[in-house]
């Protein structure tokens, strides 16, 4: 039976889509495989055909959709081909039957989370599964610099190191990886020379466009013109969803839709699951045409005929848009993507990202969202050019198309030229040897403490919210350079560390130092009476930093859990653990103090701490 066969007969097609075929005989020659096909494009075929093909062999599957599971499962069922799921939202007897069936060949494919394939547990049973493949759906999450990462993905290549035959072919899906992105996907799994499959970035049936409002009351007039098609249960064919970056911003547009008269539903995190699921039932059945969401719906969400996607707020990442607004035009009919730039709603992705300690890159993630909406270049064209694909104009976006948002645009661009061009001149300041005495003395004070807008802030002798809340306005230094611009510091800062002559401890919260043993002055005094000293900085040990890392982690953990700290982790534990750096779980078992049930529990978040200082 050939390929085409098994389409027709087994799934009901009569043709491949762009790259199917091509990853499908990849991973039936047993070559690792990197598919990166766009939203909407077919991915799950490519490990489920293989997969039916097989007579006695699994294929393991690695999904991060717990919601999506039970739904995949279903869909192989209805195909004839064996499937389970195994996850947290089952009781632990029904788990270790389905494993049992897994090791016993009753199942062709089995999708599992990945903190449940990397418990100690089901390494044990691992190895004795008769393995065909093994899939890491939405694979950007591996990725530190994707827009979802996991830190559980990038433990994924224990799975190959641990099996008894570690052969089998290792498949990555996802609809959205930079070069970088991929590379680090390939090096984090262990793939061997993996095949790469790339299909196209350009969806030519939607048209993307951005709108710049100034205030939040425009926004929302906005909304509701593009709305109106659904407005009082009409009955428009199709559905839309408004993207929203924070769960109150989801609730205030809901309510909001609400009172003017739209049926809509919300979705997002802050929701139980049993109201999730009804939710997302009522709009894929067409009850609910409008769905205010967080981007915590729509991963794998398989909706052909939406309409119109409006990011209300912007996204963390191009990344993030690409496959939410992606989400639009399935069916090949065309749809509309809007997106709300407005510069409070870049700050509020940029406070949001500087509190995931796992995203790495978060300044320059958002930089390629504000070159999208500040360049006057065909929108697909920036898009496809960020995945490293280049195409001619779309010839429908707002770009393209001299939409009447023009003279939005041109205004909107026009002030921030100005703001910018204000910017860069307070960051030129020349400082005279005496200002630039005032930092180093600063920093000579208060080694690895602070991050650079704390210590330009107090300098320039802000009276901010942080600088209240660290009470740096009773510094002997508040207000020193307050004759200098802000920006102009913070420039000075970030020169010294390109060059050096500071350096950076940690990465979620960047803090800056002078070299060790770096001798520099220290003024003391009051009313310019001076005198100067030698004084040796004391730099933070690599171990006390880690340590440091560990104990914030630890504190959060029992924040979270309402769990005493000592129940998380003893302070003596975190010391061996700093002092040791395990390298994989079965070396921070070994540590004295930790146990399976931990390592279970915290293992991978405590390696990916630990991976950082390597």
């Amino acid at each position: 039976m050939d390929l085409l066969t098994s389409l027709h007969s087994q799934f009901g097609f009569s043709q491949f889509r762009s790259g199917q075929k091509e990853a499908i005989e990849s991973v039936l020659a047993g070559n690792d495989t990197l598919a990166i096909l766009p939203t909407g494009a077919g991915k799950s075929l490519i490990y489920q055909l293989p997969a039916s093909l097989q007579k006695d062999k699994l294929t393991l599957v690695i999904s991060p959709l717990i919601a999506l599971m039970k739904d995949q499962t279903e869909s192989l069922l209805s195909k004839g081909i064996p499937a389970a799921f195994c996850n947290s939202t089952q009781d632990e007897l029904v788990q270790m039957k389905t494993i049992a069936q897994a090791v016993n060949g009753s199942l062709r494919v089995l999708l599992i989370s990945p903190e449940r394939a990397l418990s100690p547990s089901f390494l044990k049973v691992f190895k004795e599964m008769n393995l065909f493949s093994l899939v890491v759906d939405e694979a950007h999450c591996v990725s530190q610099w994707g827009h979802d990462f996991r830190p559980e993905y990038r433990q994924l290549h224990f799975l190959r190191e641990r099996h008894p035959s570690p052969n089998f072919p290792i498949l990555a899906l996802t609809a959205t990886a930079t070069e970088k992105v991929r590379t680090d996907v390939q090096a984090a799994l262990g793939m061997k020379f993996p095949k790469m499959v790339l299909s196209t970035f350009f969806r030519p049936n939607l048209k993307f466009s951005v709108e710049y409002p100034n205030t939040e009351r425009d926004k929302a007039d906005r909304l509701f013109e593009l709305l109106e098609p659904w407005k009082d249960d009409k009955k428009f064919a199709g559905r839309t969803i408004v993207y929203c970056a924070t769960r109150k911003k989801t609730d205030e547009v809901f309510e909001l839709l609400k009172d003017f008269g739209f049926t809509a539903g919300k979705y997002h995190a802050g929701r139980t699951d049993g109201i999730r699921e009804r939710t997302q039932n009522a709009y894929t059945g067409g009850k609910v045409p409008i769905l205010v969401a967080t981007n915590a719906f729509g991963m794998g969400m398989d909706q052909p005929d939406v309409r119109l996607v409006v990011h209300y707020q912007v996204p963390a990442s191009l990344e993030a848009y690409y496959q939410e607004a992606g989400r639009a035009g399935r069916d090949n009919k065309p749809a509309d993507c809007v997106l709300f730039y407005k510069n409070a709603d870049v700050a509020t992705q940029a406070f949001m990202i500087s509190k995931e300690s796992n995203f790495k890159g978060g300044d320059s993630l958002l930089k390629h969202i504000k070159d999208y909406a500040n360049q006057e270049k065909c929108r697909q064209v920036q898009l496809c050019e960020y995945f490293g694909e280049s195409i001619e104009p779309c010839g429908s976006c707002d770009i393209c198309s001299h939409s009447t948002n023009g003279k939005d645009r041109k205004d909107f661009l026009h002030a921030e030229e100005i703001k910018q061009r204000k910017k860069e001149e307070k960051r030129t300041y020349e400082f005279d040897p005496n200002e630039e005495e005032w930092i180093l003395n600063f920093l000579a004070e208060h080694p690895g403490v602070f991050g650079k807008t704390i210590i330009a802030k107090t300098l320039a002798g802000k009276t901010t919210k942080d600088v209240l809340r660290y009470r740096m306005e009773r510094n002997p230094f508040h207000a020193k350079l307050k004759h200098i611009p802000e920006e102009a510091i913070i420039a000075k800062l970030e020169s010294w560390t390109e060059q050096r002559k500071i350096l950076v401890a940690g990465s979620k919260y960047p803090k800056l130092y002078l070299p060790q043993f770096s001798p520099v002055k220290k003024r003391i005094g009051k009313e310019g009476d001076s005198e100067s000293l030698v004084k040796k900085t004391k730099t933070p040990t690599v171990n006390s930093q880690i340590l440091r890392e560990l104990m914030n982690y630890r504190d959060r953990k029992s924040r979270q859990l309402k769990w005493k700290k000592f129940m998380v982790f003893q302070n003596p534990v975190l010391k061996r653990i700093a002092e040791r750096k395990p390298r994989t779980l079965s070396e921070l078992e070994a540590t004295k103090g930790i146990g399976p049930a931990k390592v279970e529990k915290f293992g991978s978040e405590i390696l990916e701490i630990l991976e950082k200082w390597r």
